[in-house]
């Protein structure tokens, strides 16, 4: 399904934006409209907005990141308040992207070859602390689905392109959200965003981000300010709390202080 952000119409068959969806996922999830503000105004005020009241303020009037700790529920395609509005900063990563890759949002990183981990992505320019770097698309996928692809990636590749998602409430798992970022997503392109490293003291921090359903995009903004030539990374195990975490068979080459000597595993 396709979901167009100008009027929330949806078009098409099994394409949701920039997300596929695996036949497995179900269809209410896709196609149930999360409610939008009554706003009039230009930028949402946390005390009256709709959408704002469900996870607070999460962007700054320059549309940082400033606060992660809750789930983000951006304005979507029910609102009334403006495109401009600074609580639409994902969406509008992903509206440049459908005209575009040499938009202000796309120019940010560059793939690069690592002599020790390969392919990976650097900085282009200086990214200030909690800028949207990118957004990780692909397929939505059932766990079950991501153990089988992970298998076979790492035996293809070497790598596996599986970003998954999870989100827990007092220390209770509440939504379990998986991308495959080896399915191609534009036509023939695959999102960039699945060739960012791992790191166990990441520069970036992957955030869900919920705009037409609860489906979440996967959106990375970086935790700390990043220097043009740096390499991205994030932790693999980012969403897992330190007693679940499960470690591969797969060394990790982050060299860093907290390294846990292993990959995190699916």
């Amino acid at each position: 399904l396709k979901r167009s952000f100008d009027t929330g119409e949806l078009q098409g068959f099994f394409e949701y934006m920039e997300l596929l969806y695996h036949e497995d996922i179900p269809l209410e999830l896709i196609t149930e409209q999360l409610p939008g503000c009554e706003c009039e105004s230009t930028c949402c005020l946390r005390d009256d907005c709709a959408c704002l009241s469900k996870s607070g303020t999460s962007y700054d009037m320059s549309g940082l990141l400033v606060d992660c700790m809750n789930p983000i529920f951006e304005c979507n395609s029910e609102c009334v308040c403006s495109q401009s509005c600074t609580n639409r900063v994902v969406q509008r990563y992903l509206k440049s992207a459908e005209s575009t890759f040499e938009s202000e949002y796309h120019t940010k990183a560059c793939v690069t070859d690592y002599s020790v981990m390969g392919k990976g992505l650097k900085a282009t320019c200086d990214i200030r602390r909690g800028e949207l770097v990118c957004v990780y698309l692909g397929e939505i996928i059932p766990y079950k689905e991501a153990c089988l692809r992970e298998a076979r990636q790492l035996f293809c590749y070497g790598r596996n392109f599986i970003l998954i998602m999870r989100e827990y409430s007092e220390g209770r798992l509440v939504s379990e959200t998986c991308v495959d970022g080896d399915s191609v997503s534009w036509g023939t392109v695959k999102s960039k965003a699945r060739l960012i490293n791992h790191s166990c003291t990441p520069n970036l921090t992957v955030v869900p981000v919920r705009i037409d359903n609860f489906i979440p995009y996967l959106a990375l903004f970086a935790n700390q300010f990043i220097q043009s030539g740096t390499q991205l990374s994030y932790d693999y195990a980012q969403s897992v709390p330190t007693d679940k975490i499960r470690l591969s068979n797969t060394p990790c080459l982050c060299n860093s202080d907290s390294c846990r000597i292993y990959m995190p595993g699916v």
